[in-house]
């Protein structure tokens, strides 16, 4: 694992190792492997479909590893959320309705800055009932909102929510395991020509994912199958609306939900088959209010 990203460069290594030093020692790729960050310590479970959200009312803060499920045929997104201290969950969410909003680009700009600055995205799963996913990220004690966002997009007004409150370790500290690298990263940034996706060793189906947030903008990183031989230009020009013929896409979206500037997220597929995917992000532009997807925020990977 360690050769095998050590082949994609100095930058790749580099960030693996701020992400390891955040976590203060914690082990990045534990949830290969059932630590969780400290020996012992299960993920926290999440179910999520028609029937609402599923899962604990508390879990411990830190290295918080979190495994979703759903049993919705069409595919279920679940979003993590922190408001900032004196922020309300309402408010947060009557901004998220802003910047859903497919009507009013102006609107959804807004909508997306306010947001931004008033919570802590700490990620989420995009699964299928044949594709469950852990997302692991660092997240001290408080209070935690999970979001039903397949929900909220069909219907804003009347959000579905669980809240989760995390508690300190009452053994102290996290695991003192030596951090480990990940199989792959996936690092989304800013350039000239907008927002994209730097990708180092994403070759397996089987990979864990590290994914880091170095821009100055929410960021999520869809990974939706597309027919073999789609390419990034085929992908720009759908989401451009230049493109003829049928959608390039083969089944629901999976991957990360967004996560804020600054942050970093582990995300591990369990049973993802091989293929042709799209990395996807479609969190709307905070000054354009345009999807970052249909402004270059995409990249075609086959996963063997």
């Amino acid at each position: 694992m360690r050769t095998a990203l050590l082949r994609n460069g100095a930058r790749a290594a580099a960030a693996a190792l701020a992400f390891a030093a955040a976590l203060g020692g914690a082990t990045a790729d534990a949830t290969a492997r059932g630590e969780y960050g400290d020996r012992g310590r299960r993920p926290v479970e999440v179910s999520i479909g028609a029937s609402g959200i599923h899962a604990p009312h508390t879990a411990q803060a830190g290295l918080v590893a979190f495994h979703v499920r759903t049993d919705d045929k069409n595919g279920h997104f679940l979003q993590a959320f922190r408001p900032h201290r004196g922020v309300t969950v309402r408010k947060v969410l009557a901004d998220l309705r802003k910047a859903v909003d497919r009507n009013s680009p102006a609107t959804a700009a807004r909508g997306i800055s306010a947001v931004r600055d008033e919570a802590d995205a700490l990620g989420g799963a995009q699964v299928t009932p044949s594709v469950s996913e852990t997302f692991t990220t660092p997240i001290g004690p408080g209070r935690v909102v999970l979001l039903d966002f397949t929900a909220f997009l069909a219907d804003p007004a009347h959000p579905v929510t669980r809240t989760l409150d995390l508690r300190r370790s009452r053994r102290g500290g996290s695991s003192k395991n030596l951090a480990a690298f990940p199989d792959s990263i996936v690092i989304t940034r800013d350039t000239a020509a907008g927002p994209r996706f730097d990708v180092d060793g994403l070759r397996r189906a089987t990979d864990n994912v590290l994914v880091r947030n170095a821009s100055d903008e929410l960021h999520e990183m869809g990974l939706q199958p597309v027919k073999r031989g789609t390419t990034d230009a085929q992908i720009q020009a759908f989401f451009g609306g230049t493109a003829s013929g049928p959608p390039p896409f083969t089944g629901p979206s999976l991957g990360l939900g967004a996560i804020s500037p600054g942050r970093t997220a582990l995300l591990e597929t369990h049973h993802l088959p091989r293929g042709t995917y799209a990395l996807l992000c479609f969190v709307p532009d905070d000054k354009t209010g345009r999807p970052h997807v249909a402004e270059g925020m995409h990249k075609v990977v086959v996963l063997t």
